[in-house]
């Protein structure tokens, strides 16, 4: 009697465990929503470290209409926070400088520094 008890417990517990295995506990993770406030925006200050680094002010393969002067500094107002931001020099006709990269945010200034063209 007492063997047919172990027996059926044993058994019990087998098909239990067998059971619980075969149905999966599944967790749904909500879709990442973009945050519904209005983008923030920032002020951008390029600075020239060089002779050579000067030329009109590409923000986001946009000119910006500003020249930046060697060893000068200009500000770019309405930068977009919180996104990666491309900036790079043009002299005409032909001239690209390298590509620096921010990511601006509101409460801190914004500086990108050209130290060659």
């Amino acid at each position: 009697m007492r063997k047919r008890l172990i027996v059926l417990v044993l058994i019990i517990g087998l098909v239990l465990l067998l059971t619980s295995c075969s149905f999966r506990i599944t967790f749904t993770i909500p879709p990442i929503t973009p945050p519904t406030t209005p983008l923030e925006y920032s002020s951008l200050t390029v600075i020239s470290r060089n002779d050579c680094a000067r030329g009109y002010v590409y923000v986001n393969e946009e000119n910006t209409g500003k020249w930046l002067k060697p060893w000068g500094y200009v500000v770019i107002s309405d930068v977009p926070c919180y996104q990666s931001v491309s900036v790079r020099l043009y002299i005409p006709p032909y001239h690209f400088s390298h590509v620096e990269y921010i990511t601006p945010v509101p409460v801190e200034e914004n500086f990108v520094y050209f130290y060659h063209y």
